[in-house]
């Protein structure tokens, strides 16, 4: 009975990794994120296969994710045009394991039409483990250790 037990749930368990391990499959970098990644935010949801731009997307214009194939990252608003304020952050990331990512932002700022216009912090801030979560049509990422 164990064993067929074990048979009925090999190809959902296969399944699920499977979607995770695409999360690591950078593909073009590009991915929609619903903020910028910041020291205050504790989970973020990516959403899959949507492109900057896009029409199908239904909102061609919103914050952006690149992670590079080097361990580092870029995640920044994007506008049709110039005038509107751009938040922005870089850093590192590590993979943990298949399920787990830890962020580091080496430097955040804003650009464009802000109020107290452009600044830049370039202090290092460790923003701990985030779990990742695979979803049918996006990846959310939870904070599971306070940093």
């Amino acid at each position: 009975m164990k064993k067929i037990l074990f048979l009925l749930l090999l190809p959902i368990t296969c399944f699920a990794q499977g979607e995770i391990s695409n999360f690591w499959e950078y593909g073009d970098g590009t991915w929609k994120i619903s903020n910028v990644i910041n020291d205050k935010n504790d989970s973020y949801m990516i959403h899959k296969d949507v492109k900057q731009g896009s029409k199908s997307s239904g909102f061609s214009y919103s914050p952006i994710l690149y992670l590079e194939a080097n361990g580092t990252f870029y995640s920044r608003d994007s506008a049709p045009c110039g005038n509107q304020c751009i938040y922005y952050s870089n850093g590192i990331f590590k993979k943990i394991d298949e399920t787990h990512i830890q962020l580091q932002i080496k430097k955040s700022g804003q650009s464009g039409l802000c109020p107290g216009g452009k600044k830049v912090n370039r202090k290092r801030r460790d923003l701990g483990i985030f779990e990742i979560k695979a979803y049918e049509d996006r990846y959310d990422l939870i904070k599971i250790n306070n940093k």
